[in-house]
């Protein structure tokens, strides 16, 4: 349904990444001029989505159809003010009521890239990271399902993404201001995930303190935890992988199975990142975005948890593990230039980055989330 739709819709957004990268690589061009054309260009893109009726942004559109026949008043008292989400649905009265519903994705689009931009940029100017190195970051991050999730779901990755910033700016950056608070607080009327994920990094923060014993304490606690999820779940992870095989062998429904094999290559891919990481900086008493990055193997322990539930494992693996583990993976390729790999020996960690991010690039582009990516319906 809709091939050719989706074969241009994918082919759009590979070609315009694949052009950035050529420019990052090929020109004298800064990074953050780059980086803006990369952001308009994504925008516009979000702005042209045409979602399908099963779409989480077809049902939002509905909604916001709704919410614009109401004065604020009503709407507020009725649909606002008794929900968990208010600034959700504060977010879809607004645009609703500008008769032009697809500006909502395009300023998820611009909100949720301009934070991943400004990750990568700050993190280049803190450890002189090579626009070579920034181009494989930007396709290993930009050919997994994060784009789909930031212009179609919106509410997730807005709330991922101002945790996210506000974190950065704490532990690597060490700013701490009112608009992180803000942030904070705003991410949590959101999306309930928002408050997970802020419970993380405070977790993440108290163990990264400068007592030893404290942050053994923690891992323990953390992988003691994991563990017992892991363990009193293990007879529904075998029974839910048996079943989704059996029905995606038999063809009888919907499955998750190659969603499930990309996520599945982005935990090998970071854990790769971390184990690499750890090489390079076992050596370092600090290391500044360490606490960062310790957010993102908390976010593969609980994909690892949780994989019987495939909305929670993608989650913490496809979208979190990926945001938080920006700052690691540039710092890694820029330190591990032409060192054999731990893994794989007569190849590098960059050859190995790039080798898995073609593979989830074609799996995302024909099976994945970015095949449902069209901008018109013949």
């Amino acid at each position: 349904m809709f091939l050719l739709e989706r074969i241009f819709g994918f082919g759009v957004y590979m070609i315009i990444l694949l052009f950035v990268c050529l420019l990052l690589v090929k020109t004298n061009i800064t990074c953050k001029s780059i980086l803006k054309g990369y952001l308009v260009c994504l925008c516009i893109m979000a702005f042209l989505y045409k979602p399908y009726i099963t779409a989480d942004l077809y049902r939002i559109f509905d909604a916001m159809n709704y919410f614009s026949t109401m004065d604020f008043q009503m709407f507020w008292k009725h649909y606002a003010f008794e929900t968990s989400i208010p600034i959700a649905r504060l977010l879809y009265w607004s645009f609703g009521k500008t008769g032009i519903n697809e500006l909502l994705p395009a300023f998820s689009a611009f909100v949720c890239y301009s934070v991943l931009f400004y990750i990568i940029s700050k993190t280049k100017e803190l450890y002189n990271v090579s626009k070579q190195n920034i181009a494989i970051v930007l396709f290993y991050v930009m050919t997994n399902s994060i784009y789909i999730s930031v212009i179609g779901g919106i509410r997730m990755m807005l709330t991922l993404c101002l945790i996210s910033f506000s974190y950065f700016r704490g532990t690597v950056e060490k700013k701490q201001g009112i608009i992180d608070v803000l942030f904070y607080g705003i991410s949590i009327f959101i999306h309930a995930m928002g408050v997970v994920v802020i419970a993380l990094c405070m977790l993440v923060s108290l163990f990264g303190s400068n007592s030893s014993s404290l942050k053994r304490l923690g891992y323990f606690f953390v992988a003691g935890i994991g563990s017992l999820i892991f363990v009193l779940n293990f007879n529904s992870i075998l029974n839910g992988v048996y079943q989704k095989s059996v029905s995606y062998i038999l063809g009888d429904m919907h499955s998750d199975v190659w969603e499930y094999l990309m996520g599945a290559l982005i935990l090998i891919a970071t854990t790769v990142t971390f184990v690499e990481f750890w090489r390079e900086t076992k050596k370092e008493k600090s290391c500044l975005i360490k606490n960062y990055n310790a957010v993102a193997k908390c976010c593969i322990l609980l994909a690892i948890c949780f994989c019987f539930e495939f909305s929670i494992f993608y989650r913490f693996c496809g979208h979190l593990a990926v945001l938080f583990s920006i700052p690691t993976v540039m710092y890694t390729l820029e330190r591990t230039k032409g060192k054999q790999s731990i893994f794989i020996r007569g190849i590098d960690y960059r050859s190995l980055l790039i080798l898995l991010s073609v593979v989830i690039a074609a799996i995302s582009c024909t099976r994945g989330s970015l095949s449902a990516l069209k901008f018109f319906e013949l």
